[in-house]
């Protein structure tokens, strides 16, 4: 077999490949001897047909078969032998089968660029300070509230008859929700708030309870908040009939010295919101950076303009596009609940998806200009790291990652943060905070 390869364009090549006639002939052979034991023609014993017959009825479509069969046996061969990694299967623009004469084609595929990177070293780069933001540790210091909360009993001289915010129901709920029917044991109605309730409007709904009703079954009709309810449930009532169990009231600690030594992380509260302030802003530089190697992959790539192979970016879609469905999935929705469908949402990520395969092809062509590489030894710390983190096994996690595919993912993510450390390294940095955002035009300047 002799084959050449020639680049045709920035990201497509062709590759033309001739096989002698007889590598050829004995496949053809067989071919035909296997037709002449299975062909049916009226006229002729099963395997008498002759030669001549076979060939006029079926000669041609025989050496399309081999043809085919043959392009893709050799397509690889081929690529081997030049050292070229194809992206695409082979698209074959002519090919000849006939007898006594070798068997030619050629084909055009796409493959990488080829970049040879340029002035990718004292990029000017800005990158934030980082900052605590007091909202941030007002809202974590909330969650750590959440957590503890406690459910206690009504205390026994409790005067009230009407339940009031604060309180905590149990109930098991049976019903109809539009035309669903709705049946759950157990549900959690916390009083005043709407987070995470089992029907929209729940909560709003057993307001007027009364705290005697302990016990009892009830009936309630309401219509959900069109504002959080999904859309093909807008305008439906739910009518439901409620087994009210138990009322408990909801307890939330105060944010004091006693608060933060029952967290478990600090002696007094001070001590909390200091660490909680050293965790935020901790948090917000690892943020900075993201966004400093941002720009400066922006301007490496302002600076080194290439075009991908259009297979590499409509494959980033489809995986963006194939993840957003997954999480859209887990929560019971759709592509369709966000308003959109696959095809808009796919044009509305190609640009996103555009920079992503730019990027990663720059950045591995600098990497490979540096000889930037990630050993084994190296790979191996970050899974014993993930398994002391998780609990898990080494040995049984590196087989697992191994077997899916995660752990040449682990070793591209380590050589990606080595080529922007090093970047980074022959950047000229600038730390300077984000610029304020131009005043609107039109804007009242009183």
């Amino acid at each position: 077999m002799e084959s050449s390869i020639e680049r045709i364009s920035p990201v497509e090549c062709r590759v033309k490949v001739e096989i002698p006639w007889t590598d050829v002939s004995s496949r053809l052979t067989d071919k035909m001897r296997d037709l002449r034991r299975q062909a049916r023609l009226p006229g002729f014993r099963a395997g008498k047909v002759p030669d001549k017959v076979l060939e006029q009825r079926f000669g041609k479509g025989v050496r399309q078969e081999l043809a085919g069969e043959l392009v893709q046996e050799t397509f690889q061969t081929a690529m081997t032998e030049h050292e070229t990694q194809p992206l695409t299967q082979p698209v074959v623009e002519e090919s000849s089968l006939e007898k006594q004469q070798p068997f030619r084609y050629q084909a055009r595929f796409e493959v990488r660029p080829e970049i040879e990177p340029k002035d990718y070293t004292g990029v000017e780069v800005r990158r934030r300070p980082a900052v605590v933001d007091p909202a941030k540790v007002e809202a974590d210091l909330e969650e750590r509230r959440k957590k503890l909360i406690e459910l206690r009993p009504l205390p026994e001289d409790e005067k009230r008859e009407d339940t009031a915010a604060g309180d905590v129901w149990t109930i098991d709920v049976e019903g109809t929700l539009g035309e669903q029917r709705v049946a759950r044991k157990d549900v959690r109605v916390d009083i005043g708030e709407t987070e995470s309730e089992f029907i929209p409007g729940l909560s709003a709904a057993l307001e007027s309870l009364k705290l005697s009703e302990v016990g009892s079954i009830k009936t309630i009709s309401f219509t959900p908040p069109e504002d959080r309810i999904r859309a093909e449930l807008k305008g439906q009532e739910a009518k439901l009939e409620l087994g009210l169990r138990e009322v408990r009231l909801k307890y939330i600690p105060e944010l004091d010295d006693e608060f933060a030594k029952d967290t478990g992380d600090a002696e007094t509260l001070d001590e909390l919101k200091a660490k909680i302030s050293e965790d935020i802003k901790k948090a917000d530089g690892d943020e900075a950076e993201r966004e400093a190697r941002r720009r400066l992959l922006t301007s490496l790539l302002e600076g080194n303009e290439f075009e991908p192979a259009p297979s590499m970016v409509a494959r980033e879609v489809a995986a963006q596009l194939d993840q957003t469905k997954r999480q859209l999935a887990q929560q019971g929705m759709r592509l369709e609940h966000m308003g959109t469908n696959e095809q808009q949402y796919a044009a509305r990520i190609r640009p996103e998806a555009l920079f992503n395969v730019k990027a990663f092809l720059l950045l591995d062509a600098i990497g490979k200009k540096e000889t930037i590489e990630v050993s084994d030894e190296d790979v191996q710390a970050r899974v014993n790291e993930i398994a002391e983190e998780s609990g898990q096994n080494v040995d049984r996690m590196r087989a697992s990652m191994e077997k899916s595919g995660q752990l040449m993912m682990i070793q591209a993510g380590l050589r990606e943060e080595r080529i922007f450390d090093f970047l980074m390294e022959k950047a000229k940095v600038t730390e300077a905070p984000d610029p304020e955002p131009e005043a609107t035009e039109g804007a009242d300047n009183g």
